[in-house]
């Protein structure tokens, strides 16, 4: 097991313990265009509005399915998986509404999903609503939105197609800047590929 596996529990490994301590957030920085990012925390290391830290009951099968996905290479499994994840989110919004934890985590899963199946922008365009989302919740400081920010990049660096990338650029600077900083790591593995990209 590597340092990752313990900061990323999937909820389908996780013992009653699990949920009554806190849980160590991941720190992700995208150094290369070629680094994976790391899947999103498990939503028990996230506290809705209401103080909850429990997963939600009503949705735990559903929730287990989309988390056993995140290691499978089966494309079926990963298609269920995100079918499964956009009910949820649908269900979870009207219920919690969008600015609940729960909802955000599940939609960063959804964003991790959408990486893992080689879909980069739509992975990004995830990660950007999550961050603004987690700003406007807990702030820009909270670790919980350094690393959406983190996988925001990440997710963008990993996007071939040049002329979507360049689009999506300064959104990705703008959010990398805001969350972590204009000399991060994150802003400057943004600009350093816009720039190419841009003089290609």
């Amino acid at each position: 097991m590597n340092h990752n596996e313990t900061l990323y529990r999937p909820w389908g490994t996780v013992t009653s313990e699990f949920w009554a301590r806190p849980q160590p957030l991941q720190q992700v920085v995208p150094v290369a265009r070629t680094q994976t990012p790391n899947p999103p925390a498990a939503l028990a290391s996230v506290t809705p509005a209401d103080g909850t830290t429990e997963m939600p009951e009503k949705y735990r099968q559903g929730i287990l399915k989309v988390t056993s996905a995140f290691s499978s290479k089966d494309p079926q499994v990963l298609y269920s998986a995100m079918v499964e994840a956009e009910r949820l989110d649908q269900a979870m919004t009207y219920e919690y509404g969008e600015h609940d934890l729960r909802t955000i985590s599940l939609r960063e899963m959804r964003g991790w999903l959408a990486h893992l199946t080689g879909q980069h922008e739509a992975a990004s365009r995830w990660y950007l609503q999550t961050v603004g989302l987690l700003t406007a919740v807990v702030g820009t400081s909270d670790e919980r939105t350094r690393a959406s920010a983190k996988r925001a990049v990440a997710t963008w660096l990993a996007i071939a197609d040049e002329a979507v990338a360049q689009r999506l650029a300064p959104t990705v600077l703008a959010i990398a800047v805001q969350v972590e900083g204009g000399g991060s790591a994150s802003a400057m593995a943004v600009r350093r590929r816009a720039y190419v990209g841009a003089n290609a």
